[in-house]
């Protein structure tokens, strides 16, 4: 076996699947190609970090910047709303989403540890619509995707639309959504989190 035509990650998923005791030869063979090209190998490991870090970086970044538009756009609902009508409960809800997304958006740009856990709780708020009967409750940013069962399972979407509803009362009837989006952005939060060299204290 000529490994010195392989390429470093050839070489790297050779290692890992190599039954090392049924091939001690070809082993012993992987470890002195890795010795004997150990610059390339010291170099390739370097790319995939810098590949990496830009990825992680422009994940976080995109976030970051949806967050401080959903701001904004709580922001501008905020004001319509209380302006139609205004209430105590309407101007909580108004300060405490524009509040979450300004912090966790802002915070997040800085690469600060607090804004990832702030994101991730911003998201899961937004991760369930529920309708119990007596209470009614959705989250969404600038946008949604949602899967709904209620009375069957159908699909409902928004854009450029940022809305917290929090109703009580009887007869609201039952369903439950599951937002794509925002399980999405966990998803990529959660790609995010492990990486050391991004996070300040």
């Amino acid at each position: 076996m000529d490994y010195s035509r392989y390429s470093i990650q050839e070489l790297q998923e050779s290692l890992s699947s190599i039954d090392k005791e049924a091939y001690t030869d070809r082993y012993q063979k992987l470890l002195a190609e890795f010795e004997s090209r150990k610059e390339e190998v010291e170099q390739h490991q370097e790319d995939e970090e810098e590949k990496f870090y830009v990825t992680v970086n422009s994940r976080l970044n995109i976030l970051a910047w949806l967050q401080l538009i959903t701001c904004l756009g709580f922001i501008h609902a905020g004001v319509t709303k209380l302006h139609d009508q205004f209430t105590f409960f309407n101007l909580a809800i108004f300060l405490g989403t524009t509040a979450l997304n300004g912090m966790a958006g802002y915070l997040l740009l800085k690469r600060i540890k607090q804004g990832l856990h702030l994101s991730f709780f911003n998201q899961i708020a937004q991760l369930l619509a529920f309708n119990l009967g007596f209470i009614y409750y959705s989250y969404s940013g600038l946008g949604h995707l949602m899967v709904v069962i209620q009375n069957g399972i159908s699909f409902k979407a928004s854009i450029l639309s940022p809305s917290f509803q929090f109703l009580w009362g009887s007869d609201l009837g039952l369903g439950v959504g599951l937002d794509l989006v925002a399980l999405f952005f966990i998803y990529l939060l959660n790609t995010c989190r492990y990486d050391g060299q991004i996070w300040k204290s």
